[in-house]
This record gives C-alpha cells, sequence and structure tokens, in this order.
C-alpha cells in the first residue's frame, strides 16, 4: 500500500504541484518549444542574447541539462512513490524545486555575464535536491535496484558544473566533452527505462506475454553506453567510441525488434515508445559509422538519437504517465499521433537534409525545429488542462 498523504490534506493542493510530473511534464514540453524556436531565431540571426554562453553550447546545454533534466526529474520523483511506497514530493517543496529549475533557465538567457555566479548557485542546486529526495525514498524502502538514480543525478550535476565553469573559462573543448558526457548519459537512462517498461507496457497493452530479458543482451545494450558517457574525456579513443556506439546501437534494435513493435501499430502509446526507440538505435548506429564515412557528421547522425529518438521516448512516455496519473484511460488524443510522428520526421529531417540541401543548412534546420516545436506544441493543448487540474477519481496525485 502506497503510503500518501491524507487525501482531504491533498486536496488542500494546488493541483500542478501534487506530483513532480505534473510541473516538470507541463513546464518542460512548454521550455522544449520555446527553447528550439529561440535557438532558431539566434541561428538566423533575429534575437541575439547576452554572452553568458556561446549560442551552440546554450542550445546543446539546454536541451539535456534544462529540457531533458527536467522530464528526468519529473519522471523520477513520480514513480519512486510507486517504487517504494514513499510519499513523492508534493506541495511547498515541489514548488520551490520546481521554481529553483524555471530560475536557472531564465537566469542562463537573460543575465549578464557578472552575474554568472548566480547562475551557478541556480542550475546546481535543483538537481542535488532532487538527488536527496529521491535517495531518501528509495533507502527508506531499502530499494536498491533503484538506488543507482541517485549517485547519476549527483554526475549530471557535476557535468553540469564542469559544463559551466567551461563556459566561464572559454575552455570550449571541456565544455564539449562534458556535453558529450551528459548526452550518452541520458541515453543510458533511456535505455535503462526502456527495458524496464516497454516489455511491460507492450504486453499489458496488446494482452500478449511479457517478452523476458536476455541478461547478455541487456548487458550490451547498456554497458556501452556508459563506456562512451566515459571515453569523451580521451579524444584519442575515437576508434573504440565509434565501435562502442555501434554495438550499443545493433544491440539495442534487437533489443526492440525482441520487444515485437509491430504488435503495437493499433496502440498509440506503444507503437510511438516502438518508433522512438528503433530511431535511437538506429541513430546509435549511423553515429558509430560517421567515424568511417567522412562525409558523415557525428554531431548531425547523433540528432536521429537525440531527436527522433530521445525526443521520441519522451514524448511518448510523459503522454503515458500523464494520462494515468490523472485517473484517466490510456487513450490518447489523435492529435498526439500526429504529434509523435511529427517528432520522428524532426529527427530525420535533421539528419537527412544536410545531405539534399547543403546550401540550405538554415532552412533544414528550421523545418526540424518546427516539426519539434509541432509536436511538442500539441502536448501542452491536449495535456494543460488534465495537469493543471486534480485527478479523476479523486486520488491523491
Amino acid at each position: 500500500m502506497i503510503q500518501i498523504t491524507d487525501n482531504a490534506q491533498e486536496q488542500q493542493l494546488l493541483p500542478l504541484f501534487r506530483l513532480g510530473f505534473r510541473p516538470f511534464f507541463l513546464i518542460g514540453a512548454l521550455f522544449a518549444v520555446v527553447s528550439m524556436l529561440l535557438w532558431g531565431m539566434l541561428l538566423s540571426g533575429t534575437i541575439s542574447m547576452p554572452s553568458q554562453l556561446p549560442l551552440s553550447q546554450w542550445h546543446a546545454h539546454e536541451m539535456l541539462f534544462g529540457f531533458s533534466g527536467a522530464i528526468i526529474l519529473g519522471f523520477l520523483l513520480t514513480a519512486v512513490q510507486n517504487w517504494t511506497g514513499y510519499p513523492g514530493l508534493k506541495g511547498t517543496k515541489l514548488a520551490i524545486l520546481f521554481t529553483l529549475w524555471c530560475l536557472a533557465r531564465i537566469a542562463l538567457f537573460i543575465l549578464p555575464p557578472e552575474w554568472f555566479w548566480l547562475t551557478v548557485i541556480l542550475e546546481l542546486s535543483w538537481m542535488p535536491l532532487a538527488a536527496l529526495v529521491l535517495g531518501k525514498a528509495v533507502l527508506h524502502a531499502k530499494q536498491w535496484r533503484n538506488l543507482f538514480f541517485v549517485p547519476l543525478l549527483l554526475v549530471m550535476t557535476l557535468l553540469n558544473a564542469m559544463t559551466l565553469i567551461a563556459f566561464k573559462e572559454y575552455d570550449y573543448i571541456l565544455s564539449q566533452q562534458a556535453i558529450w558526457s551528459m548526452l550518452f548519459l541520458v541515453f543510458f537512462i533511456i535505455a535503462v527505462m526502456g527495458g524496464r517498461v516497454l516489455p511491460f507496457f507492450t504486453a499489458k497493452g496488446t494482452g500478449t506475454e511479457k517478452v523476458l530479458p536476455l541478461v547478455a543482451l541487456e548487458y550490451v545494450s547498456l554497458a556501452p553506453l556508459l563506456l562512451l558517457a566515459a571515453l569523451t574525456w580521451f579524444p584519442n579513443m575515437a576508434v573504440v567510441s565509434a565501435l562502442l556506439a555501434g554495438l550499443a546501437g545493433i544491440a539495442n534494435l534487437i533489443r526492440v525488434i525482441r520487444w515485437k513493435p509491430t504488435i503495437t501499430l493499433p496502440v498509440a502509446l506503444l507503437w510511438s515508445l516502438h518508433l522512438g526507440y528503433i530511431l535511437l538505435s538506429i541513430g546509435l548506429i549511423l553515429y558509430a559509422t560517421s567515424f568511417f564515412i567522412p562525409s558523415f557528421n557525428p554531431t548531425t547522425m547523433i540528432h536521429l538519437t537525440a531527436i527522433g529518438g530521445f525526443g521520441g521516448v519522451i514524448l511518448a512516455m510523459i503522454s503515458r504517465v500523464s494520462l494515468g496519473h490523472t485517473g484517466r484511460p490510456l487513450i490518447p488524443s489523435k492529435w498526439m499521433s500526429i504529434a509523435f510522428i511529427a517528432t520522428a520526421i524532426s529527427g530525420l529531417v535533421r539528419v537527412i537534409f544536410p545531405f539534399l540541401m547543403p546550401d540550405l543548412l538554415l532552412m533544414a534546420y528550421w523545418i526540424s525545429i518546427l516539426f519539434w516545436c509541432a509536436a511538442f506544441t500539441l502536448f501542452v493543448l491536449c495535456y494543460a488542462k488534465m495537469l493543471l487540474s486534480a485527478r479523476l477519481d479523486n486520488r491523491p496525485g
């Protein structure tokens, strides 16, 4: 039995702050739209920003630590209640944590360089606080299987600190290494959670038997992603990194094929998860080939994993979690099917169009940006009301 607060007390809380998924999913999705539009306008020279961060570094940082961080926290702060039976973060404490995340986003974009120290304080506060909350719950329930998320959040905070310090010291090599390391850690989290939930969701949603994991395949799917996060600090290990990325991509592709994606086609919340995971796997394979094919740019290739894969899995997952945790049937709006497809198109455009239109890169970027923004705008429009309202069944959460 989950030890939740008294329902009468729960009803006194603002619905937005009754559980972690509500503010972080809603505003995280909105931030995914706003930050990408700002990125497009910065690329086009339509707007400018204070020089705390170089433009490309700001974009990479905010997609990883800002957007991804929000979604990861929203998921973990919600899931930990189910894992442990310990009350999830809510009310004033959740509002404070969320406010710190928001202030850090604003500070990075608008504060002048001389206020950089304030940006650092804000940016390095919210993830350790979330790790503290998560660790307390996991230790209380002795859920050792999920304890690894705590040091993982702390490592991400360290990478965030290294990125910011490197920006300040104009050490762009160090900042890039930290960003790439964070990128592979994010992929690792998606791969871990994918292995946990996709076979279960697929079996439950299609009325079929759950596919059991192959231990060796699980290790080959996950371990290379952690090694890639470490090898970003060793530029002379590029060939090894390529081989690891290829191995991870192939292993995860085999993994998702074993989960029977074809039987999920009638269920939007299932095929979208499988599609995202397939694109994530293919993106890793393309990234690996870029080390051996001169016309393939590694940064371009990894965008299929980052946009179509990671973005697609995130959009499908937050759609499902938001429905389930607001007491609604797991049947999304038909508009969300368009959103899921738009995310995949965004990733494909970002990878393919630079080859088709090498002289029109800005146009290619904008097409990808607009598909991405359309996808997450649809999420905000379809889910804002339910995330801002109490559960339909009047239960806590």
